[in-house]
């Protein structure tokens, strides 16, 4: 997959912050096999151009998925998935799950406001794309 062809969209007015959203987008990304362990993301320079964000923001986003163990940096080569990117997407502990499953409630909810959408619309979209 390129994400440089990819139709991410930033909030800018969301109150997360930009790098907040570049790395939601690679997790995502990475948890729903539209990137595989191996697969190369897009250079600092390219992607800041594409998002047309600050070369600083995609940096920080490039370090803290490093950080997270989501992505390896080569020197030179530039920035791959990890190996073990897609196994960790599903194996936190407890205690983590439930802590990561309200961040991810409440930045969704939180994005969903901005864009005018209710709750219950929000809850009946869910449902409709994970029925029971």
């Amino acid at each position: 997959m390129n994400l440089l062809e990819d139709t991410w969209r930033l909030e800018f007015h969301s109150g997360i912050p930009v790098y907040k959203q570049i790395i939601h987008h690679v997790q995502a990304a990475v948890a729903a096999g539209r990137l595989a362990a191996g697969d190369q993301l897009p250079t600092i320079r390219a992607l800041h151009e594409k998002l047309d964000v600050n070369p600083n923001t995609v940096a920080k986003a490039y370090r803290e998925l490093q950080h997270l163990g989501v992505i390896s940096a080569e020197h030179g080569s530039g920035c791959f998935v990890a190996p073990s990117a897609g196994e960790t997407a599903g194996s936190l502990p407890a205690r983590e799950r439930k802590a990561k499953l309200v961040e991810l409630c409440a930045r969704f909810a939180a994005e969903a406001r901005s864009h005018g959408i209710s709750f219950e619309e929000l809850v009946a979209q869910l449902k409709r794309q994970h029925p029971a």
